[in-house]
This record gives structure tokens, C-alpha cells and sequence, in this order.
């Protein structure tokens, strides 16, 4: 429980929380532990309040402090109360605003966040007033102990974990050293940090691999959350009994400085040797700063303490900028985002989209119905007797676009070179918070009905307490159906990303969907009401093969009304792993792209995810993986890592979610991988193709000639093959067969393998792009 701290002296260096991270002074006196719990927060009269906890949405009864490393915003709810500050100077900040919850965090500042009314924490913040300074400090030194469940588990030692991967269960925290084996083996639906010689060297990820010289910490729920207080550099200590601690000291900091210098400077170096169009000099003036910078902190540390810790920040964020600039960025891939809109006018509109231009996304994958409403002003809806949009948007003004707020980020993205596709959540429409589904209380037949549910009832999903419209019912369908024609032939969207497009997957007295409907029509065939069928019956196999293929005509119907209006327009599916994600093969003719959930935070994991999906899939079928590093509220490094593994051997990326997006991870990517505009190969598969040639042709005549990569005379040779593909690119389809094509990758691989002189490295790369681009062009032909 936080308390005023009156006249406490304070006996270590103060905290400075910048635009990136959150840094200690790293030069000061160690302190006692018991003067380490927390961040404070004094205000002008000399009260002192303690910080209960940093970026946490979780604030009934406590202080948080919310930073830019979180989001644009808190997230919070409406009833909690909270005070915005933009920083003044080191510790200093001023009060610029407050009130209710979700506030927008200042990009150079904070926000203090609480909920309930508690004796100290509501009335210290409404005591702040606007333009009151404010200190905000923290001890050099932080401590966080847990007790593990199990040191290398076996089904024996830890029988709760027993049936899941690497014997890891619910809410659990485990350690493995070497002795377990070489890797965790555990799934992606927790958090690791890996340890070698007590400090932590990474964060996040499943079925991490054992370092020799260290162990690996994991979690799942409670556990994962707090392995997520753990830091690179950090220190971590446990003992045979099971105590384990993370421990956060001037060391820890010195260690991520240090650690992000050296990987900028290798991933340069790698970059230099393997022949990658890195934007060099950026990286390398960003590297020359972050080493000034440690230096300026070496000579002032003894005499100005604050000011070096200040060096120390920016030299790290520096280090970080220069391992950006040292990646490559393609220029043919998609980098999408879905997003729930929550946008009060149109400079909202505008701002979250230029937020969205700077990170590099050239689609947005905008959520246009939900909780059984629509985004827009739905003739549909107000046909069928519902409310004509959703209560969010109808009532607030977009510019001339008026309370469409649909139109205002189709027409908005454009000039921002962001296409908008629809994102649906389909057949689930409310939330038993939100009350009962407007489609119920109007057509109370539409409701999808469970096994053991109340007859008579609308009920939600056992589950989840989602309401579900019934898929297999012929009239919903047809609601649906008109629902998404309105979309496509109303606004410039280019496809439609369906989500929720097949009944929960639950036991069998929890299965769906027993409706009179449904029940009739199945007895009509069969014989047999399937309420009476046992689930050792022969028939229930035909029940659930039955409800299978009403999900799939439904899909099928889709196809071909999309395809009608428009052949170029995308229908692309989200299948989490498990159950629906082995379904996804019903779908092959009707989809044109694949959007697998990774879960995982390293290569290994989101690679994992990848493989799997695609032996379900054709390879003429759009690729891309989606990833939730936003979602995780992740570092920036490790979103730009994130990207970096889901974009590997696939057309590109999708993140979840542009809501909780932060300010470090959108300047990140837009210095990264993201750093060149890039075209959209589902959307524009030959446009893409023709930005890829003419970016091999340009590293060609910049990097591969001028560094050796290749022999000039070989090097013009590729430069000539890869113009006729810039020709051919630029020729419309009715003069261009796919004949043509597939003959002229035939002579590009022939004058690719007659090229002695080029680099394996470069090689491969080049190969690899030609690959992807015939992928493209057979999807473009065959579509």
C-alpha cells in the first residue's frame, strides 16, 4: 500500500525516465535494501507518494506510472483517475493534464494512474495542478523474489506440468539448467529469459535453448508475469530450495549499454561482409554518438552523477538506432496492422495514420464490425431493423466524411500510401459485459446455442461469455453476406480479413449449435434429432461434419460474392493454433491468403508456427504471419526481432495491435526493417515484383559491383536479366502471359547459375528474391 513519505532523506541518485527507457544513475552509492521499493513521487510541498508499480493496467488501489515504452496510451478504464506530465529536466516534470482513464502518454513524459478511492494515492493526485512540477526518483538498487514450483521438472517432481510441453503448467515458474536437456521444450503461451553467468541476455520466447554456463527461467500466467520485471543485465539468483530473485543494479545498466554497442557494432560489421544494403552511414554516425556519449559520462561521473546517467541514456538509445540502421529493409513485402478504431474526430484519424506511415505499415487491417455493430453508416444494418453504426462513431464528426469514420481512414490512408482491408469478427457479435447482441433482441432465432444451454435462452459461450449468431443458420448467413457485399462495394477497401468464422471448439456436452433450425434440418437427413445422438454414436461424427460444412459454405459463398465484384480483392483468414488452425485446408479454394497466430517471441518459436501452417497450405496462397509484440507490450528491440522471424520465408507481417502500439517501437521500425516504403505483394503482386527488381538492379550497380561482390562484367550481365523483367513488370496482363513469365524465370535461374563470380551469400539472397517473386506473380495469374 502506497503512503506520503514526509521528510524522508533520500539517500541514492535519482531516476531519470526518458523517451525509451527508464535508467538509474548508475554512478551513485549502493543503499540498504529496505530504501529500494519503489519510484517516488514528490510534489511541490514536499509530499512524497510510492510508486506501486510501473505500465500496469491493473491500478484498482495503487499508483502506476505509465511511460512511453508502454503505449500512445494507458489503457486504463474510464473510472480511474490520472495525471499527465511532460518532462522538464533529469527528475523534473510538469503537470500538462488530467482526468479520467486511457490517457494518452507524452512521448517525453509520464502518466500517474489509480483507481478506487484509496486514503492517499486520489487525493495526492488531485492535488496536483496544471503546471506544477513535479520529482519524480527511484533507488539504484531493485529486488524482485519469487519461489519457483520445480528446478528441472519431470512428470514426477512436477505432476501439474506433467501434461503440458517441457513439463511447464498453469501459473507456473520453473527453472532448467543443462541437465534438463538442451532446450525448455516448453510451448509459446508463456515468457523465458535465458541466464548465463547470472546475468539475463535475453528476454521473452518459448523452448529456449539451455546455455551451457547458465539456465533458463520460464513462466506461464502469474509466472510469466513476473519474469516480465526481468531486464537484459539483469542479475538472477536461486537457490536449490527454490528462492529465486531478479536483481537490478548499477551492473545491470552497464551491461545494456555495453551489450547494445557491441551488437550494433557486429551487426554492421555483418552487414559490411554479407553485402547488405544497410543504410550505413546513418548506423555508423549513430554508433560514433553512442560511444562519445559513454565517454562524456566517463569524465563527468565523479563531479555531475545525474548528468552522466542522463549520457548513459541516450548512449544506449544511440547503440540501439545504429543496430537499426544496419538491417536491411525489402521493398516488396506487406506490413500490416490490425486495429480497433477508437478515434473521437478527424485529427485523431490522421494522427493514429501518420503514427502508422512513420513504423513503415502500408495496410491496415481496420476492425469494421464489432459487437455486433458496424463501423459505418450501414444501410444494411438499418434494413434488417438494427442500429444503423456502432453508438461510438455515431455521434461524433469526421470532417466531411461525417460520422464515417470508415471512409476518413480508407480515403486518409491513401495519402499516406496505407491501404485499408476489413477486419471482421464475424460471427461473434457482443460480450455478456455489453449486454445482449442488438441482432438478438430482434431476431432472438439468430442465436447459436450450446448443448448445455437453457432452452429458450440466449446464451453466451460457456467460455468465453462471447454471443454467437448461428452459422450454420441460412437467413444469418445471408444477413452476413450482405453485410460484407456493403463494405466491398461501398468503400475503396482491398480485402476482407474474416475472424470468427467457425463455432468454439469445446467438449461435447459444451459443443455447438443445437438450434431448432439447425436440429431440424440435420433430422431431415439423417433421421435422427442430433440433441438425442451420444458421443459414441456414429452419427455425431456426421453432426460435427455437417456443422463443419455449413462453416465452409458459408466461406465458399464469400468467395464467390467478393470475387464477383472485384477478382484483385483479398479474402484472407487468422486460424489460431490448435483446432482451427488444422481446418484451414477447407478453405484453400476459397482464401487467398493465410494469416497463422504466432505467439512466440524468437525465430525458433515463430518459426515453428510458420512451418506448421504452411504444410496446410498451398505454396500458391499468400503468406504472411501474424505476431503480437504490441499486443505483449514488448521492448522495441524486441518487436523489430519479432518482425525480423515472422517475415522470414513468407510475403510479410501482421501486428497485433496498432491500440497498443508505442512510441519506441514505431521510431524503431521506421529506422529498421521498415526503413524503405514497401509494396504490398497481395494487393499489387506485379508491382511488387517491379520494386524488387529495381532495388536488386540499384544494390547491383551500388553494393555488389563497387564491393566485389561480383565481377563487373557479370555484374552488368545481372543488371541486364533483371531489366527485362522491369520491362515485362511494367507491360499490362493482357499482353504478358504467365507462359512468358514462367519461360523467363526459367532463363534468370540459368543466367544466375552461369555467374561464377558472385558471392554464395549474395547468391542465395537474390535466389531468394526471384523465388518469392515467382510465387507472386503464379498468385497474381492464378487469383
Amino acid at each position: 500500500m502506497s503512503a506520503y513519505l514526509r521528510g524522508r532523506k533520500k539517500l541514492f541518485s535519482s531516476v531519470v525516465i526518458g523517451f525509451a527507457l527508464i535508467m538509474f544513475s548508475i554512478f551513485g552509492p549502493a543503499i540498504a535494501a529496505e530504501e529500494s521499493e519503489a519510484v517516488t513521487v514528490t510534489d511541490e510541498e514536499g509530499q512524497v507518494l510510492a510508486v506501486d508499480s510501473l505500465n500496469d493496467r491493473s491500478n484498482t488501489n495503487k499508483l502506476v506510472l505509465f511511460d512511453p515504452t508502454f503505449s500512445y496510451f494507458t489503457e486504463t478504464s474510464g473510472s480511474s483517475y490520472e495525471v499527465v506530465l511532460e518532462k522538464v529536466e533529469r527528475t523534473k516534470y510538469m503537470v500538462i493534464d488530467s482526468g479520467s482513464g486511457d490517457q494518452a502518454i507524452p512521448e517525453n513524459g509520464v502518466v500517474l494512474s489509480t483507481n478506487g478511492e484509496t486514503s492517499d494515492i486520489l487525493p495526492f493526485l488531485k492535488g496536483l495542478d496544471k503546471g506544477e512540477q513535479v520529482t519524480i526518483e527511484e533507488p539504484i538498487e531493485k529486488r524482485y523474489p519469487d519461489q519457483l514450483d520445480d528446478i528441472n521438472p519431470t512428470d514426477e517432481s512436477n505432476p501439474d506440468g506433467a501434461p503440458f510441453p517441457g513439463n511447464r503448467g498453469s501459473n507456473q515458474l520453473l527453472l532448467y539448467t543443462s541437465d534438463f536437456g538442451t532446450s525448455t521444450g516448453t510451448n509459446p503461451y508463456g515468457y523465458e529469459i535465458t541466464v548465463v553467468e547470472g546475468v539475463v541476455t535475453k528476454v521473452g520466447g518459448g523452448d529456449s535453448d539451455i546455455p551451457a554456463q547458465g539456465f533458463v527461467v520460464s513462466g506461464h500466467g502469474t509466472g510469466a508475469t513476473y519474469l516480465k520485471n526481468a531486464e537484459i543485465g539483469m542479475k538472477v539468483e536461486y537457490d536449490q530450495s527454490g528462492s529465486v530473485e531478479l536483481i537490478q543494479d548499477a551492473s545491470t545498466f552497464i551491461f545494456k549499454s555495453e551489450q547494445a554497442l557491441a551488437e550494433a557494432k557486429a551487426s554492421l560489421e555483418e552487414a559490411r561482409n554479407h553485402y547488405v544494403d544497410a543504410a550505413y552511414d546513418q548506423s555508423e554516425a549513430a554508433i560514433a554518438r553512442a560511444e562519445e556519449l559513454l565517454e562524456q559520462a566517463e569524465q563527468v561521473k565523479e563531479e555531475d552523477p545525474l548528468q552522466a546517467l542522463d549520457l548513459t541514456e541516450q548512449a544506449t538509445q544511440s547503440a540501439y538506432d545504429g543496430y537499426y540502421y544496419s538491417l536491411s529493409s525489402e521493398v516488396g513485402e506487406q506490413r500490416a496492422v490490425w486495429y480497433r478504431p477508437e478515434e473521437k474526430d478527424l485529427d485523431d484519424v490522421r494522427t493514429t495514420l501518420d503514427r502508422m506511415e512513420k513504423a513503415g505499415f502500408n495496410s491496415l487491417y481496420l476492425e469494421t464490425t464489432f459487437w455486433g455493430y458496424t463501423i459505418f453508416p450501414s444501410e444494411t444494418m438499418e434494413a434488417y431493423g438494427l442500429p444503423k453504426q456502432h453508438p461510438n462513431f455515431a455521434d461524433k464528426t469526421y470532417g466531411d466524411y461525417g460520422s464515417d469514420i470508415l471512409k476518413a481512414f480508407v480515403e486518409e490512408g491513401k495519402k499516406r500510401g496505407i491501404t485499408v482491408q476489413s477486419w471482421t469478427d464475424g460471427f461473434m457479435v457482443g460480450h455478456i459485459s455489453l449486454g445482449v447482441s442488438p441482432q438478438f433482441e430482434v431476431y432472438p432465432e439468430w442465436t447459436a446455442v450450446q448443448r448445455n444451454d437453457e432452452t429458450g435462452t440466449i446464451g453466451t459461450d460457456s467460455k468465453s461469455n462471447y454471443y454467437w449468431l448461428d452459422i450454420a443458420n441460412p437467413d444469418v448467413q445471408e444477413f452476413m453476406l450482405e453485410v460484407y457485399e456493403e463494405q466491398q462495394k461501398n468503400y475503396d477497401i482491398t480485402g476482407l480479413n474474416i475472424d470468427y468464422m467457425r463455432y468454439p471448439h469445446h467438449s461435447f456436452e459444451e459443443s455447438y449449435s443445437f438450434s431448432d433450425s439447425n436440429r431440424n434440418r440435420f433430422e431431415e437427413v439423417y433421421g435422427v434429432d442430433p440433441m438425442e445422438l451420444d458421443e459414441s454414436d456414429d452419427l455425431w461424427e456426421e453432426w460435427e461434419a455437417w456443422l463443419r460444412e455449413q462453416e465452409n459454405e458459408f466461406v465458399d459463398k464469400l468467395h464467390d460474392q467478393s470475387n464477383a465484384i472485384d477478382p484483385s480483392f483479398m479474402l484472407t483468414a487468422t486460424p489460431e493454433p490448435g483446432a482451427e488452425a488444422t481446418l484451414i485446408s477447407d478453405w484453400v479454394d476459397d482464401i487467398d491468403g493465410v494469416i497463422p497466430q504466432a505467439y512466440g517471441h524468437d525465430f525458433k518459436s515463430i518459426q515453428a508456427t510458420v512451418q506448421a501452417s504452411k504444410e496446410l497450405t498451398p505454396d500458391s496462397m499468400m503468406y504472411y504471419t501474424g505476431i503480437y509484440s504490441f499486443y505483449h507490450h514488448l521492448s522495441e528491440k524486441a518487436a523489430v526481432e519479432d518482425v525480423r522471424a515472422a517475415a522470414y520465408g513468407t510475403s510479410g507481417v501482421n501486428m497485433f495491435a496498432f491500440g497498443q502500439a508505442s512510441a519506441p517501437s514505431v521510431d524503431a521500425l521506421g529506422k529498421g526493417p521498415w526503413r524503405e516504403a514497401a509494396v504490398n505483394p497481395g494487393e499489387t503482386p506485379k508491382e511488387a515484383v517491379l520494386a524488387t527488381v529495381q532495388q536488386l538492379i540499384d544494390q547491383t550497380k551500388t553494393i555488389y559491383i563497387p564491393k566485389g561482390a561480383i565481377h563487373h562484367t557479370e555484374g552488368q550481365k545481372l543488371i541486364n536479366t533483371l531489366k527485362k523483367w522491369e520491362v515485362m513488370m511494367k507491360r499490362p496482363d493482357h499482353s504478358l502471359k504467365y507462359s512468358k513469365v514462367e519461360k523467363e524465370l526459367d532463363k534468370t535461374y540459368a543466367v544466375m547459375e552461369g555467374l561464377d563470380s558472385l558471392e554464395p551469400i549474395v547468391r542465395e539472397r537474390i535466389m531468394g528474391k526471384l523465388d518469392q517473386s515467382g510465387k507472386w506473380l503464379y498468385y497474381h495469374y492464378n487469383k
